[in-house]
């Protein structure tokens, strides 16, 4: 199992806002809140004891980052995720994931310290055979983290967040991974990043999401629509 969570958090985690948005994401991620629901701001409002203008700014939020559409009257709908949406977001990771891991092992090339990296996945090789899945997902965490923060790049990080939140979606409760080869893949890049081998670490980064990508769809295929719905007649 992986799990992308700390890079999806929400910004100004600390806000009331924030606070309503994981509330609602996370709802979602589970399955209690299933594709089509309507999102209603009265009855978020009650149940979290808070106004409705943190309610509305969540729901912009998860609209943009691909969890909700607009619905009727203008409110908010549990999103249906789909095979094109999976392929875009593998599609999407090509790009992001891969030029961080070459970021962050030229930056060790120059000088950036990996030993918490190399830590962190020190921790994660420990726990390969722990039944404990959500301590692993939180480790693999980690890890991404880790490799984000080596890069010094702050617009990078920014821009895999609606990316990481949809693969949290998708590898926290709907697609399993074997977890001796997640953590084999993981120690692979690491130590190419660590070595500072910029070249290395990107085509291992290519291989480790392709590698995902396969066993994903396989598994989604007749759980959820292949295409998106197409644009409504006027």
């Amino acid at each position: 199992m992986s799990d992308f969570a700390a890079l999806a958090e929400a910004p100004n985690s600390g806000s009331r806002t924030a606070l309503a948005y994981v509330h609602i994401r996370d709802r979602i991620i589970s399955g209690d809140l299933i594709p089509g629901t309507w999102l209603r701001e009265r009855d978020l409002s009650s149940e979290l004891n808070m106004s409705r203008v943190p309610i509305r700014e969540a729901l912009v939020q998860l609209e943009a980052d691909g969890f909700t559409t607009v619905g009727p009257r203008h409110g908010a709908v549990v999103r249906q995720m789909t095979i094109q949406d999976v392929n875009e977001v593998f599609d999407i990771r090509l790009s992001i994931e891969v030029s961080a891991t070459s970021i962050a092992a030229r930056q060790v090339s120059e000088g950036a310290d990996p030993a918490r990296l190399l830590e962190v996945m020190a921790h994660a090789e420990s726990l390969v055979s722990s039944e404990d899945e959500d301590l692993r997902a939180r480790t693999n965490v980690a890890i991404h983290d880790e490799i984000f923060r080596l890069t010094g790049n702050e617009l990078l990080t920014s821009v895999i967040r609606p990316v990481a939140n949809r693969m949290r979606w998708l590898f926290g409760n709907v697609v399993q991974q074997d977890a001796s080869q997640l953590c084999r893949e993981h120690g692979e890049i690491c130590q190419a990043i660590c070595s500072g081998q910029t070249e290395l670490a990107s085509a291992l980064a290519v291989a480790h999401i392709e590698h995902s990508r396969g066993p994903a769809i396989s598994q989604l295929e007749g759980r959820i629509p292949r295409h998106r719905p197409g644009p409504t007649a006027p």
